[in-house]
């Protein structure tokens, strides 16, 4: 913001950016859902116990849902530049992430495997 500015505009200006900033609505996806408030996650309504990285994979990919995420992105956003990240690293927590969540890798119904370039989940709408 410039100066001068008026109290109603910075007013108007901080609603604006809080309404970006909201929490999304619940991801479901077949039996999967994701309660991004609660940091929750359920598979047929069991609660599913995620360490904090998994849970924020699991948050990136579905807030990309029916799109490819490359293991560049994944790296970034979830590793967030820590020392050791690398592509190996993303396909072991999405393995451990499957058996969490009753996933077959074989014939993945949340998380797909876009070979050699990363992963994605299917839209709730594709189904």
């Amino acid at each position: 913001l410039v100066k001068p500015f008026s109290p109603t505009e910075l007013v108007a200006r901080v609603r604006a950016a809080l309404r970006r900033h909201e929490r999304p609505e619940p991801f479901t996806l077949g039996a999967l859902a994701i309660d991004y408030g609660g940091r929750r996650v359920t598979v047929n309504g069991s609660t599913v116990e995620l360490t904090a990285t998994e849970y924020e994979l699991l948050r990136v990919l579905s807030l990309e849902a029916g799109r490819v995420v490359p293991y560049e992105v994944l790296l970034e956003r979830v590793w967030a530049g820590r020392d050791g990240a690398n592509a190996n690293l993303v396909q072991i927590f999405v393995r451990n992430l499957r058996a969490k969540l009753g996933d077959d890798a074989a014939s993945p119904d949340y998380i797909v495997n876009e070979r050699g370039v990363g992963y994605r989940m299917p839209d709730p709408g594709e189904r």
